[in-house]
């Protein structure tokens, strides 16, 4: 089973922008391999777009943290909030379908509230001038911790309306 068997692309899309739009995240669903699948490119900070913008970048901060939460996500069945290299929060909800690990939905790019960018490590990671790092720093949205398990509880709500309606189709 893949995503694209619980939603259409353009579904998923949707709840991607939804998922930006209403939690102020850069939002995002994964196949099971770790594949983006619907093209949606969204950035709640500079920071991230920064990041993002140079693969090296994206392999030492991004990938990295998603790989690593996402294995806990589909080891321990449970939603997984943790701060990625950068310091900004990554909240990853797994998606089982039938005791089958179908992927992760979920969203990144806020700072825990009191906490500070690790601007030094973006600097290292993508090569941009430490200061512009600090200055693009200043950007990033802070979360409470409250309201990330908001965002998580919402997600595990979503999964286990996709839950219900795929095994009822079944």
């Amino acid at each position: 089973m893949t995503m694209l068997d619980l939603l259409t692309k353009e579904q998923w899309t949707d709840f991607e922008k939804n998922l930006h739009n209403d939690w102020g995240v850069n939002a995002c669903a994964y196949e099971a391999t770790g594949s983006t699948f619907t093209g949606f490119k969204n950035f709640v900070n500079p920071l991230c777009k920064e990041i993002k913008s140079h693969p090296e970048g994206i392999q030492a901060i991004c990938s990295v943290a998603h790989q690593h939460m996402a294995k806990q996500a589909k080891d321990t069945g449970n939603t997984i909030i943790e701060p990625c290299d950068a310091g900004l929060l990554k909240i990853c909800t797994p998606l089982f379908i039938n005791n089958e690990f179908v992927g992760i939905i979920g969203g990144c790019g806020r700072l825990p509230e009191g906490e500070e960018v690790e601007t030094f490590i973006v600097h290292k990671a993508t090569g941009v001038a430490l200061e512009k790092a600090e200055e693009l720093a200043k950007e990033v949205p802070t979360i409470t911790t409250e309201k990330a398990q908001e965002m998580a509880t919402f997600l595990e709500g979503f999964v286990a309306d996709l839950k219900a309606k795929a095994v009822g189709n079944a």
